[in-house]
């Protein structure tokens, strides 16, 4: 114990051992000297004895501090400060390679918090491992799921399931709702949930308490999300307990998550309890609902899976749409994964995709920074030299220079952590894409892990070559030389070479993977859906309430409102809908057909509209009529279809007056509606294909006979729509002052949601490839700047000897085109091959699109003629009598 405690006194206070050390050394001297002189030797002569009997100091000196000092780490700090010395010489230069860096690092870091977030951490809810989602699925879907299940099933399955240590259930298919408090309407999205969906994820509130047992006999019961509580509600705390009127109502307050907690979807504003007296209880084959659990331990998914489907198969003849059901059967997923898939089709391979390009990036950085050291060894040259003259070898040299990599490399690492600080504060305050529900992005010990690996192998990797060309000396070329001594720089600019060909290649496959994207999320933006988009205002009005229990009363209210609001100024129109375009999936039946079940299909999509909808959203009527006033409870039931309904039930003929039926043709509860008119084809997005439109055949009902409880207002507008809202919501409540507009927005601004990932794919890209190509710009300019100051005497004897000046800006040029041309040849190839990766992220481009690469490839070779101008100018006005004068 006392050695360690005196190797740490040594080693830190090193001077003062020093200085001991010499003190004793020289008592020693001095007692061997007075010994001799006592003998009656020479004074000068007792000095030379005393000094050859003691042997060498320096020797001494050095053995002893080997005992109780680490020299290794001594010479360690020795090379620390000399690299800080010459970062200080070279401040410029410091800060030009600690800022490459530091955009490499950075970039790096932000993009792996996003993919450690999303792919490789796992979800905050206890045993992540075993939670699973359960949906329903048929061949084409197996893997992803397609359907939510009929809520008998969950709870057939809650009950018969060995396979499960819990099953609850949660469904998004909902409506908004709005509830009273602090004296004012509030939208709330409340999220149906079993009673034990929280105890099956292992969550805790915040305040109060989640669901329970005695909570069932309760008429309504929430738990709120605390953003939710704290945005709207003022965070307080005595809510707990309190009950919140919500369509009328009365609801109770029981608990309030934490800040953490999320579940898919993210705007959810509370969860609502499933209890037997709600429609989940009263109607369990008719309400749909996503099935979420956790596995027992050692159970596998496709056991539990094989246990479902056996349990479902038992009580499916008790479905009263049997033929419907019998074409599906459960899927058991991965919770995370499938919200990944959730919330972006292609977000998995997007995500792989951008760090792979950021990982280019931070190539091409180091590339460059390798490119900056070759040059500077090259200055340095003279100095390795009389340092390996003075004894230093090169295993000695090329640690030293390896030292100086590290501490940029060091430098730009901390710079870089504070860019992709910065870069995740301004995701979480913009939130430009919506990520999969669990964690937040966040700089964690496994991100910083991931930053600091990156920084160690960025210094091996554009400090080793640097090293060993530095430290490969001719001392007689250099020496002789002296400050122009050039002996190495054809080796170290063949190197350089090399290196800024392999920027050009990873410059030109982020250029083009950023064309492909920006292309396609162009094409996706710009084609055509079919109707009407802009100077649209969308809100929604829920009509759940008890003025407005049957479709009458609600059609009613629909054509006392309508009026109000087109009378507003602005206004161009305005028309109402179940939907923004329809959606879902129907049994269709056709009347008259006995073959009508091999012609029933779930893929109908329909949408409920009032009379002027066609004609507001531009939707063309290509047959029969519009909806009028003809169209009426009381009257019988009509719709209208679209083309590619017709093309593919009626292809040879005309459906005006025939009658169809969305269900069964058994089913009494659903009518059949007689066809009226034929109207053009809307595009829509699917959740099974994120890039890409499909044109389902599609029903359209009558509002006024069939009037749905979640009204949606679309106003047209003259001018900017969402000025319109605050009127609106006026002439509304002169009708019912319960009610409230909820979650008005224009239509684009719904239609961007279907862009979001590919935009957010596409800037990441394009920032990428934009920074890459200025960095390619760089290696080049500072390849010919290094080569014109090294072949500076060369340019002056040619020009002495008759070369004009044409011909030496001729020939730097040409140099940068072989160079870029290498690059371009080596990047064709790499980008044909990563390309490939891309093919699900694009919309009506071919990922071996040759316009896309050859204009990539012209970018950059315009970008490198820019880039070589400066230095072939500079080489050009080299002045040869005063060049050879300098010789």
């Amino acid at each position: 114990m006392f050695s360690r405690m005196h190797w740490l006194r040594n080693l830190f206070f090193s001077k003062h051992a020093n200085e001991g050390l010499a003190e004793e050394i020289r008592e020693h001297m001095a007692e061997r000297t007075a010994a001799l002189i006592e003998q009656g030797r020479d004074p000068e002569e007792a000095v030379r004895e005393s000094r050859r009997a003691f042997g060498n100091i320096t020797l001494v000196r050095e053995r002893s501090v080997e005992v109780w000092q680490w020299p290794w780490l001594e010479n360690f700090w020795a090379d620390i400060r000399y690299a800080m010395r010459q970062m200080r010489k070279a401040p410029v230069f410091a800060c030009i390679v600690i800022s490459t860096l530091a955009l490499g690092i950075g970039a790096n870091t932000a993009v792996f918090s996003l993919v450690d977030t999303v792919l490789l951490r796992p979800l905050p809810y206890a045993h992540p491992e075993r939670l699973v989602v359960v949906w329903q699925t048929d061949a084409a879907h197996r893997g992803t799921g397609a359907w939510f299940n009929a809520y008998r099933e969950f709870d057939e399955w809650r009950h018969r399931s060995r396979s499960f240590e819990q099953l609850a259930a949660l469904s998004w298919a909902t409506s908004g709702h709005t509830i009273l408090a602090h004296g004012k309407r509030i939208d709330l999205l409340a999220i149906p949930a079993s009673v034990n969906f929280f105890s099956m994820l292992g969550v805790s509130p915040r305040i109060g308490r989640t669901f329970a047992a005695s909570d069932l006999m309760s008429a309504c019961t929430l738990v709120l999300s605390h953003p939710f509580w704290q945005g709207k509600l003022g965070a307080d705390s005595s809510i707990i307990g309190q009950t919140l009127v919500m369509n009328g109502s009365p609801c109770a307050v029981v608990g309030v998550m934490p800040r953490s907690f999320s579940f898919y979807p993210l705007q959810t504003d509370a969860w609502l309890l499933i209890t037997p007296a709600s429609e989940y209880g009263k109607r369990p084959w008719d309400t749909m609902t996503g099935v979420f659990g956790r596995l027992k331990p050692g159970t596998s998914r496709a056991a539990a899976q094989a246990e479902l489907d056996a349990i479902e198969k038992r009580i499916l003849p008790e479905s009263p749409d049997m033929q419907a059901m019998g074409v599906a059967m459960p899927d058991v997923l991965d919770l995370q994964s499938n919200f990944t898939w959730l919330t972006g089709r292609n977000l998995r391979t997007a995500l792989w995709a951008l760090l792979g390009a950021v990982a280019l990036v931070l190539l091409m950085a180091c590339v460059n920074v390798a490119n900056l050291l070759l040059g500077r060894s090259l200055e340095r040259s003279r100095e390795m030299a009389v340092r390996a003259a003075l004894g230093s070898g090169r295993r000695r040299l090329v640690r030293q220079m390896l030292t100086e990599s590290f501490l940029l490399s060091l430098c730009g690492t901390i710079a870089g952590i504070g860019l992709a600080l910065a870069l995740l504060k301004w995701f979480q305050a913009a939130h430009p894409v919506e990520l999969p529900p669990g964690n937040p992005v966040t700089l964690n010990l496994q991100v910083l892990s991931f930053t600091s690996i990156l920084g160690i192998a960025s210094a091996i990797f554009f400090g080793l070559l640097p090293a060993l060309r530095g430290s490969r000396v001719d001392l007689n070329a250099v020496l002789k030389c002296g400050e122009r001594g050039t002996a190495g720089t054809r080796s170290s600019h063949r190197a350089s070479t090399v290196l800024v060909a392999a920027q050009v290649a990873l410059s030109l496959m982020l250029l083009t993977g950023a064309g492909l994207l920006i292309e396609s999320l162009w094409r996706f933006m710009q084609t055509p859906v079919g109707y009407r988009t802009d100077d649209l205002l969308t809100t929604w009005i829920n009509l759940s309430g008890d003025r407005c229990k049957s479709a009458e009363a609600r059609a009613a209210f629909y054509n006392a409102l309508a009026p109000k609001i087109a009378a507003l100024p602005g206004v161009e129109s305005i028309t109402g809908a179940s939907h923004y375009y329809p959606n879902n999936s129907s049994m269709l039946s056709i009347e008259g057909k006995p073959d009508s079940k091999r012609n029933s299909t779930p893929s109908v999509a329909s949408q409920t509209v009032s009379s002027g909808f066609f004609q507001t959203m531009q939707i063309p009527l290509l047959q029969g009529r519009a909806f009028d006033t003809r169209d009426r409870i009381g009257t019988p039931p009509v719709a209208i279809v679209n083309q590619a309904l017709v093309e593919k039930y009626f292809p040879h003929a005309n459906p005006i007056a025939h009658a169809i039926k969305l269900g069964r043709a058994e089913d009494a509860s659903a009518p059949w509606l007689t066809i009226v008119g034929i109207v053009g084809n809307v595009r829509t997005t699917t959740v099974f294909q994120e890039m890409g439109y499909v044109i389902n055949p599609a029903v359209y009902r009558s509002l006024a006979q069939d009037a749905p409880s979640s009204l949606l207002l679309t106003i047209a507008t003259h001018g900017n729509p969402l000025q319109i809202s605050e009127g609106a919501q006026h002439q509304l409540q002169s009708i019912d002052p319960e009610l409230l507009l909820s979650y008005p927005q224009t239509m684009q601004h719904v239609l961007a949601a279907d862009f979001s990932q590919p935009r957010f794919r596409a800037v990441l890209f394009g920032s990428f490839a934009s920074l890459a190509l200025v960095l390619a710009a760089l290696g080049i300019y500072g390849l010919l700047s290094q080569a014109v100051q090294q072949r500076r005497r060369d340019i002056g004897i040619r020009m002495a000897l008759g070369a004009t000046r044409s011909l030496v800006l001729r020939s730097v040029l040409q140099e940068a085109l072989r160079t870029v041309s290498i690059g371009l040849l080596l990047g064709i190839t790499g980008a044909a091959l990563a390309t490939r990766t891309l093919a699900s992220m694009l919309y009506g481009v071919q990922p071996e699109n040759a316009a896309i690469f050859s204009l990539a490839a012209a970018i950059l070779l315009l970008t490198a003629l820019a880039a070589s101008l400066l230095p072939a100018r500079r080489a050009a006005s080299i002045d040869p009598m005063q060049t050879l004068r300098s010789e």
